[in-house]
């Protein structure tokens, strides 16, 4: 069974994604397997949708097993979100990873990520860092300046990178794939006429002009399930609703705490501390917090790390197992292969965990993820409801 690996968020899903799944269907793959953001996103956003919501619409839109890719990885920077997506697929033995990059070229990307790897960016790197401009920022520009005037380092190509480094380390068999971006790009916040949208246009038109505003630009399958969580109070999510919780935390949280929080050095976790005590609103504090040294991903993650005692440790942990969102058919045909042939036990409820404390840790940190992404619904939910809930397994239709 040739299988075909996607890492993904969704958030939400759009006509990007599909295009991604057909591609992938469309070269012969047997099995479709993505890798999802759990409740928190890469930006340090909580998911507009919940896991489980968007896992069904990837299953009823062509993939065939979905998995989660956990907090706090989720919600990392490229290196750590990389390296666990392309973990998981790797572990659970599927042959090739597919990835949309504004560039399209494997071979540029694999230069770029030549360099990454390399002792004399590292040193360049470490040098240019310690200026005004911000990491990513330094980052980015030296790695384009030292790569060629060719090199993208657009956002889908920085996430390729960061396959590829992590494949050439933790997953050597795994063949990347990448396909061109279609429509808009990925910071476009306006719905374009004719052309796929992003997913930031989605979560500003939903969110500032309500979800009719959405009418043409999602499928059937996921404009269905999107009207459905909004009518019961389940999305669209977001931090904001528990803002009280982050600018409460911030303020009692001592000083030589919040710097033991990963990506909260260099001076974020007293600004952080500083601004909460000004500020009152999420908004405004956004606000206090911004320059170009902390670009606003990077705040949004360490509200996060705050919030829920993320360490660098936890970071460098490996993945302990798989947790099992949605499968169809064939993807159970799939699971039952990679049973006998993986090396990373498959989750589908608690009494599924590996007796180890790597599992245990894993658990408790998506647990939390959970508690307080049921606060950041429109409709407060209970802190232990999706604990609860089980894989989606969809049947043929007859």
């Amino acid at each position: 069974m040739r299988s075909v690996g996607i890492i993904c968020e969704c958030n939400p899903f759009h006509g990007g994604h599909q295009y991604l799944i057909d591609r992938a269907r469309a070269s012969g793959a047997d099995a479709v397997i993505c890798v999802l953001s759990g409740n928190f996103v890469q930006r340090g956003e909580a998911a507009i949708l919940s896991p489980h919501a968007r896992a069904e619409i990837l299953a009823e839109s062509g993939a065939d097993a979905v998995f989660e890719l956990p907090f706090p990885f989720s919600a990392a920077g490229a290196e750590f979100f990389g390296r666990a997506g392309v973990e998981i697929l790797s572990r659970l033995g599927v042959d090739e990873l597919w990835f949309g990059s504004e560039s399209g070229n494997t071979d540029a990307l694999w230069r770029l990520a030549d360099v990454a790897d390399s002792d004399a960016f590292r040193e360049k790197y470490a040098a240019h860092a310690e200026g005004e401009s911000g990491t990513a920022e330094a980052y980015f520009a030296l790695l384009s300046e030292m790569a060629g005037s060719d090199a993208a380092c657009a956002p889908n190509d920085i996430l390729g990178i960061s396959y590829l480094r992590a494949i050439r380390k933790v997953a050597p068999h795994l063949r990347p794939v990448t396909v061109q971006r279609q429509g808009s790009g990925y910071r476009d916040a306006d719905l374009p006429a004719h052309q796929f949208p992003s997913a930031t246009a989605l979560r500003r038109a939903w969110k500032e002009q309500g979800l009719s505003a959405l009418d043409g630009y999602l499928s059937p399958v996921s404009a269905a399930v999107i009207a459905r969580e909004q009518a019961e109070g389940h999305a669209p999510a977001d931090l904001k609703h528990a803002e009280a919780l982050v600018l409460g935390t911030l303020r009692l949280t001592p000083l030589s705490e919040l710097e033991t929080y990963a990506g909260l050095g260099g001076g974020l976790a007293g600004r952080m501390k500083d601004a909460a005590s000004r500020a009152t609103s999420l908004r405004e504090f956004y606000a206090l917090c911004a320059t170009k040294k902390y670009p606003d991903a990077r705040v949004r993650r360490g509200v996060l790390s705050a919030l829920l005692r993320i360490t660098d440790d936890h970071l460098r942990a490996p993945i302990a197992y798989a947790h099992l969102l949605a499968a169809t058919e064939r993807g159970c045909e799939f699971l039952a292969q990679a049973r006998r042939t993986s090396n990373i036990p498959v989750v589908t409820r608690k009494t599924d965990l590996p007796d180890a404390k790597e599992a245990q840790q894993q658990f408790d940190l998506t647990c939390r993820a959970a508690a307080l992404y049921a606060l950041c619904l429109p409709k407060p939910a209970d802190a232990e409801e999706q604990m609860r809930r089980t894989p989606l397994i969809l049947k043929k239709k007859s």
